[in-house]
């Protein structure tokens, strides 16, 4: 019997602690925006950057690949909006298992990532993506991001292959 109540438990306090979506939850569109910033990566296309990103928000790079010397490098999303060439390399950046909030027109997803340059692994780390709805469309106002060794994926869930 009490088994029972506490298998019931378990059950009811699973589903209490995820919520149904609200009306309006629009989860697959704002990832959506952030797998086509991805796509983007390592091409020359600004303009097809301005449709998934805000030229005016910020990236802050949190560089980890020296955990004894970390550094914090901070640009502008410029600095893909107004990209006019593109990349010698092949860049894919894949996402682990997202966790997406959103109130209204904003949202913010927090996923761990891995980043592959040329078919090779790179880095991994953890994006924090906040974006913003307008005009119907979501954008990537500002990111954050990790920068780590790929002896860190596993421990931060980051995709193990590119594909």
């Amino acid at each position: 019997m009490t088994l029972a109540l506490f298998a019931s438990a378990l059950v009811l306090s699973a589903t209490a602690s995820v919520p149904p979506p609200m009306e309006g939850d629009d989860r697959t569109a704002i990832l959506a925006t952030i797998n086509a910033l991805f796509d983007r990566l390592g091409t020359a296309d600004g303009e097809g950057f301005r449709e998934v990103l805000a030229p005016e928000g910020t990236i802050f790079i949190h560089n980890l690949m020296d955990p004894a010397d970390p550094k914090l490098i901070v640009r502008s999303n410029a600095i893909m909006t107004d990209r006019e060439g593109p990349d010698e390399h092949r860049l894919t950046e894949k996402m682990g298992i997202p966790t997406v909030f959103q109130r209204g027109d904003m949202a913010h997803v927090w996923v761990p990532y891995a980043f592959w340059i040329d078919g090779e692994k790179s880095h991994c780390g953890i994006d924090s993506i906040s974006l913003s709805r307008s005009e119907g469309a979501w954008r990537v106002t500002n990111m954050s991001y990790t920068v780590e060794p790929t002896e860190r994926c596993a421990e931060l869930g980051a995709p193990e292959s590119p594909e």
